[in-house]
């Protein structure tokens, strides 16, 4: 067996990690309950199966029943269904570089350049004219080009949203504008789109269409960096503003391999309040958000306040708690 390339590894790692029971990213390293012991016994919290880097490689070991080796034999041994897609990703790289490819991560951000041709009736918002109302829309709220150029904007979303959908729309579905959010999956292809409504006073601000029944509602996972600390929030739009982040598209953030999880700062929802205590449980490290005495803030707020994406992660850093800390700081958020 030849060395494997390891973004390829590292690509189907994500692809099958909602198979992998308490998978997530931990340091520098991926864990899951192990799937040859089926890991500890008294306790479905204890996850042991460890995936790392070792000479550019990635591999896997697990420390309960020391089952070990590379990420091309786990696929074998674990995922025959998919070893032969995986196996194939690999033999084409190897045929189309000739020599084992130096791993190379993509810090730039995701420009949709291929969206204009394969999502009808859709144009790249960085790329329409500075005085367009949908240009000038989201400059009143911060967006620089390079934000913008992950948003996509529709004149008929209807059209737009039957050329990703499956099944046929409702006749009532709405004809309108509005500002079109891609969701990739990780080899970049589009996986489902968010219709956000130009309407202040719409009754849908959200309108969200699958590609398919398997289509993970996950945005910007195409785009992290795993050298870097990621961090995942509720809302697309928030994420753009945050460093090295997806968004879940509600509030289950912990099914994300995030390192840091931001739920919006609602310290009287319930929901919220019962997730945040999970993921403290989980030892997972979250943002508890400071309070002001004339109301709350969150992303949203600072960025209509004007408060800039680099004062934004400076308290997101300040304001990163895990353990013993984020017990203490989360009993002092919340007001239930």
């Amino acid at each position: 067996m030849f060395n494997t390339d390891y973004h390829t590894d590292l690509m189907w790692l994500h692809n099958i990690s909602f198979r992998l029971d308490r998978f997530k990213k931990q340091n520098n390293v991926f864990v899951s309950r192990c799937v040859y012991c089926g890991d500890s016994k008294k306790s479905n919290k204890i996850a042991r199966l460890y995936f790392y880097t070792m000479k550019s490689s990635l591999n896997f070991d697990c420390k309960n029943c020391g089952e070990h080796g590379s990420f091309w034999k786990f696929m074998k041994d674990q995922f025959p269904d998919m070893f032969d897609a995986y196996k194939k990703d690999q033999m084409l790289l190897r045929l189309e570089t000739g020599i084992k490819r130096t791993p190379k991560i993509i810090k730039e951000p995701h420009r949709i350049e291929s969206a204009k041709d394969s999502i009808l009736g859709c144009v790249n918002i960085s790329d329409l004219p500075k005085d367009h109302y949908v240009v000038q829309y989201l400059a009143d709220r911060g967006f620089d080009d390079e934000l913008m150029g992950r948003l996509l904007f529709s004149e008929n979303f209807k059209e737009t949203a039957q050329s990703i959908s499956p099944t046929t729309l409702s006749p009532k579905f709405p004809i309108e504008p509005r500002i079109v959010i891609p969701f990739y999956t990780l080899d970049n292809k589009i996986d489902m789109i968010q219709g956000r409504s130009l309407d202040k006073n719409s009754e849908l601000k959200y309108i969200t269409i699958k590609s398919s029944e398997d289509s993970e509602k996950i945005f910007g996972k195409e785009t992290i960096d795993d050298s870097k600390i990621s961090y995942c929030v509720e809302g697309p739009v928030d994420s753009l503003f945050i460093d090295n982040c997806v968004a879940t598209c509600d509030s289950s953030l912990e099914r994300s391999n995030a390192d840091v999880l931001i739920w919006d700062n609602e310290p009287r929802n319930k929901e919220i309040i019962s997730k945040i205590e999970s993921a403290i449980e989980n030892n997972r490290s979250v943002v508890i958000w400071p309070t002001r005495p004339d109301s709350k803030i969150d992303i949203n707020d600072m960025i209509l306040e004007g408060t800039t994406k680099k004062q934004i992660m400076e308290i997101i850093k300040k304001r990163t708690f895990k353990g013993l800390m984020a017990k203490l700081e989360f009993n002092k958020w919340k007001k239930m």
